[in-house]
């Protein structure tokens, strides 16, 4: 199907992650996984959709809490943009859930890294995972081998050790508990982050407290919010969003 035959004379293509709220018709969806998944919802190439404005913390995804038969646990907000769950027939991102809502696990669109870290909350192809809420922007306070640092709660759900016999997240641990960290649960930026703040596994971590957050935080994902035709709300990635193109419906 041609593209050009959505455009009209002095139409300006640009991503979705650009362009401003309002109408948007989408002319091209990058990604054979994403155009499947929006297919799904009944949104392709020649759907005009409504890009809404989003306000504060908002605009980055936030760390969220979610509940598997496994565990209970903190997913950062990167990572649930990249869960693609089964909920009352229609497939959307975990974070796209209304609170208290479940889905059903049908893909994980990141890497193996990803894969292995959301495993470690339970979260896997074909099992059940509730969205319990958004968590606003934290920063734990800990030490590490006696050195005082800020950990942002995306980064902090990624540091796993054991208590007890089980793996724990940072997350979980409340102020005067101590972690030694066992392993870091994502990729090789999330790893060189930590490592940075000097955690990394045989680290010994003593939680202080939990602060609001001073800073925007290293490699936080941006939002986009949109709504299909049929009124369903989708939130996307600023990458999924960068890989939809279109033009602006006045």
């Amino acid at each position: 199907m041609s593209k050009t035959r959505f455009l009209k004379r002095g139409d300006k293509v640009l991503t979705l992650f650009k362009a401003k709220p309002g109408l948007f018709r989408i002319i091209q969806i990058q990604g054979n996984r994403l155009s499947r998944r929006l297919e799904d919802l009944g949104i392709l190439s020649g759907t005009v959709i409504t890009k809404i404005k989003v306000k504060g913390d908002k605009d980055t995804a936030p760390a969220i809490r979610v509940v598997t038969k496994e565990r209970k646990g903190v997913l950062g907000g990167g990572m649930s943009l990249k869960i693609w769950v089964d909920y009352q027939g229609s497939i959307i991102t975990l974070t796209s859930l209304p609170p208290n809502a479940t889905g059903v696990v049908k893909e994980l669109s990141g890497g193996q890294f990803m894969v292995d870290a959301v495993g470690l909350l339970g979260i896997r192809e074909g099992e059940e995972v509730t969205f319990l809420h958004r968590l606003p922007p934290m920063d734990y306070v800990v030490r590490v081998d006696g050195r005082r640092i800020r950990v942002g709660e995306g980064a902090a759900a990624k540091v796993w050790g054991t208590k007890e016999g089980r793996p724990v997240q940072l997350t979980a641990l409340g102020a005067g508990r101590l972690l030694v960290v066992d392993k870091i649960a994502g990729g090789m930026t999330s790893v060189e982050h930590l490592e940075k703040l000097g955690i990394m596994p045989e680290s010994k971590i003593l939680v202080e407290g939990v602060e609001p957050r001073q800073n925007i935080g290293i490699g936080r994902t941006r939002l986009v919010l949109i709504q299909s035709p049929d009124g369903m709300e989708l939130w996307l990635g600023e990458r999924e969003a960068s890989n939809i193109t279109g033009v602006i419906v006045t």
